[in-house]
């Protein structure tokens, strides 16, 4: 029958095989399609009796294999094939026809059909032709799942970031990636049907070698490093990682080598290593103890350092996943606060904030600075404790405040003596120099001992009075620097023979003296003795000098209370003696002036205003003599105001360019104003301005007149000295009593405008 027949699946189960069945006679694919579908319920059988109508159906879909007859009216099966291997060389194609001969089983094979059936009797053939088919089918199959899982695996190899080679069975590589190419610097093309040899150092030709053979014998992997020659000649090296794959009968199918450069991790690695040994070393060898919780508080490390700080027992590794509270309270009966130890770490956790040099006292007095800080741990927020001993500088600290307290003992000794004492007890008490003298230097003696502990009493019935070349005292006391000496038995200028004492050292006190401290063992003393005993020393030194001034004081107040004595009794002769007569001159010369008219009576006149004013002057500086004086504060811009109110300044002016307030007596101060004033109007006229200004250190008075030549500015403050025809030549001798009442200096220079300019300085400000 001519045409196209029903085309119709017999069933469609999911692993369905689309039959294709091609046959002019209907009747006869019919027959086929049912035993077929009977013998494998998975094939969907697709019959055509047109082969034109065939090929558009195999274009259209997919079907996996077509049986088709020999001899058909349009096409031969054959011509049917060669149409179809026109656009589908792989689905399979099975002759099965009833007219066979060797002459078309032979053209069949020479065409490319997959299978060739003769039709024959009875229904066997149809089992045949499903087994045939399924064969077909099941080969096609495979070959697409390799061809797929070929181009799966290529797409991998090529996209793999690892360098990959593939070999055939010969170790002829046949397939190289860019990240192979990129790590060897070699195109794919050069490597591509050599060996393995240009990559590998020759070095390692037969260790490479080896490897080809175990993988080869063993049909396994293998895993090695070692490195590759780059083609510009660099080595570098790579981690590799080889493979045979072989079938189920064991063949070689393939050889993979997969490799990564490594050389900048080993690098790398090799720096952590040698990183971590060394924190390792550092973290042993710490001068402070270490002590790390993670976030329940138990111990994730610690160094020995800490177990020498607290005392404990057995190592480091012993505490590791420890309790920390547990171990602060063990560690607590060491310390002078127990309770408050523990509740200070508590406290300190619980805050997170950090902590630097937290004190922690032991009960015998040492000591340790606690730091911490949170730290972020991988499972929650851990803690860091650093502990380093600070006993040494707490007792340091300890006796730098015990010898201010003694500065401040030594600066209330009335006496040389006293000084003395004062500095052998501390010397001893707090230095803990037990065995020290002081000897002062009296100038027609050498140097005295004045104070020594008794320790020292004990070794000898009396100590020496050192003098002049015969001692190492007396050769440290002339060269003024503190010395040690480790034996005194080897020094040359040691002063007994027969001491006890090996070893010394030696504290100048300026010119007053010398501190010594001895030991009976050598080399008993170090730098430290050196810095705290030179503290001392300086602390003597200054307390020396102050009885030395205050001695000078007394001896000067002494002095001033007789010349006090002699000046109040001049001042009473200069009040009454002189004055009385003075006065009665005065009266006598104005009744003469009033009986007879004589040009001579007015030169008399002129004598006794002269007498007068020397008089005056006299009192004045007789009687402010007196070293008593009440400080108070003072603003000189309003002070000098007045002061220049109590002076005839005629048509004098005055500018105040200060504001500063003194610490002094008034009179005193004001007796220096108003000299200094009246000496500025006396010699530069009754015009002149008077100008009062701040210096850095005290203040200045100057005027604008003619000023003072510079020859005579060193004479006008001594007494009757005068520029001033008829001047007493008191009145800046006055001024300079005034100044020197305070410890002040004035000096006479030239003004800014050529005048007078004085000076004072040395004052303090309030």
């Amino acid at each position: 029958m001519a045409g196209t027949q029903p085309e119709y699946p017999i069933d469609s189960p999911p692993d369905e095989i689309r039959v294709l069945h091609v046959d002019d006679d209907p009747d006869f694919v019919d027959l086929t399609a049912s035993f077929l579908t009977k013998h494998n319920e998975s094939f969907s059988v697709y019959t055509s009796t047109n082969p034109e109508n065939a090929l558009e159906r195999i274009r259209g879909e997919s079907i996996e294999c077509i049986v088709s007859d020999y001899e058909m009216p349009e096409l031969t099966g054959l011509e049917l094939l060669e149409r179809v291997r026109e656009f589908d060389d792989d689905v399979p194609f099975i002759l099965f026809t009833g007219k066979g001969s060797e002459e078309i089983a032979s053209k069949a094979i020479s065409a490319g059909v997959t299978d060739y059936l003769q039709k024959g009797v009875g229904t066997d053939q149809y089992t045949v032709l499903t087994n045939r088919i399924e064969n077909a089918v099941e080969q096609k199959r495979s070959r697409e799942a390799l061809a797929e899982s070929q181009k799966r695996l290529s797409r991998f190899i090529d996209q793999s970031p690892l360098g990959t080679i593939e070999y055939n069975e010969e170790f002829t590589i046949v397939n190289v990636n860019e990240a192979a190419a990129e790590i060897t610097g070699y195109d794919p093309e050069e490597l591509i049907g050599g060996t393995w040899s240009p990559i590998v150092p020759e070095d390692e030709h037969r260790h490479v070698a080896e490897i080809e053979r175990q993988l080869l014998d063993n049909r396994g992997g293998y895993q090695s490093v070692n490195e590759v020659v780059r083609k510009n000649g660099e080595r570098r090296l790579c981690s590799w990682h080889n493979r045979v794959v072989t079938d189920e009968d064991s063949d070689v199918i393939t050889i993979f080598s997969q490799f990564e450069d490594v050389t900048e991790e080993r690098r790398q690695r090799r720096e952590l290593e040698r990183t971590n040994a060394l924190l390792s070393t550092l973290f042993e060898t710490l001068p402070v103890g270490v002590l790390v919780e993670d976030a329940s508080r138990n111990v994730l490390t610690a160094n020995d350092r800490l177990f020498d700080l607290f005392d404990l027992s057995g190592s480091s590794a012993d505490l590791i996943g420890t309790d920390c509270r547990q171990l602060a309270r063990e560690v607590s009966d060491q310390m002078g606060d127990p309770e408050g130890f523990v509740e200070r770490i508590d406290e300190i956790v619980e805050s997170g904030e950090p902590v630097w040099n937290d004190e922690v006292v032991f009960e015998d007095g040492g000591a340790l600075a606690r730091s911490y800080r949170s730290i972020e741990l991988p499972d929650g927020r851990g803690h860091l404790w650093v502990y380093h001993d600070v006993s040494e500088r707490r007792a340091r600290e300890q006796r730098l405040e015990a010898l201010n307290q003694t500065a401040r003992d030594l600066m209330t000794a009335d006496s040389r003596e006293e000084v003395a004492r004062i500095g052998v007890d501390a010397a001893q008490s707090i230095l803990e120099l037990e065995s020290n003298a002081i000897h002062l230097y009296e100038p027609d003696e050498g140097l005295v001992p004045a104070a020594a502990t008794d320790r020292v009493d004990q070794l000898f019935d009396e100590l020496p009075v050192f003098t002049g070349g015969n001692s190492i005292a007396w050769r440290v006391f002339q060269q003024g620097d503190p010395e040690t000496v480790d034996d005194v038995h080897a020094d040359g200028d040691h002063y007994n023979p027969e001491t006890p004492i090996r070893s010394e050292v030696y504290f100048p006190l300026d010119e007053y003296g010398i501190l010594i401290a001895g030991a009976t063992e050598p080399e008993a003393f170090d730098q430290s003795d050196i810095v705290l005993g030179e503290i001392l020393s300086i602390n003597v030194v200054r307390a020396l000098e102050q009885v030395e001034r205050t001695e000078r004081l007394q001896e000067r107040e002494r002095e001033l209370t007789q010349q006090n004595a002699r000046l109040e009794e001049f001042a009473s002769v200069v009040s009454h003696d002189l004055r009385n007569p003075l006065n009665v001159a005065e009266g006598r010369l104005e009744l003469a002036m009033e009986e007879c008219d004589s040009e001579q009576l007015a030169h008399v006149e002129s004598a006794h205003t002269r007498m007068k004013s020397l008089v005056e002057d006299l009192l004045t500086l007789a009687r402010d003599q007196d070293t008593d004086i009440d400080p108070e504060t003072v603003s000189l811009d309003s002070f000098a105001e007045v002061c220049w109110q109590n002076v005839d300044t005629e048509d004098a002016s005055i500018v105040v360019e200060t504001d500063q307030r003194v610490r002094a007596d008034g009179t005193k101060l004001r007796q220096l104003f108003e000299n200094l004033f009246r000496n500025a109007v006396e010699h530069g006229g009754s015009d002149v301005t008077v100008t009062v200004g701040a210096l850095p250190d005290g203040f200045y008075v100057e005027d604008d007149g003619d000023g003072i030549p510079a020859d005579e500015r060193s004479d006008i403050f001594e007494y009757g000295f005068s520029t001033r025809p008829g001047g007493t030549g008191f009145g800046l001798a006055i001024a300079l009593q005034s100044v020197e009442t305070y410890g002040w200096s004035i000096e006479a220079t030239e003004g800014t405008d050529g005048g007078a300019r004085f000076e004072i300085r040395g004052v303090d400000e309030a």
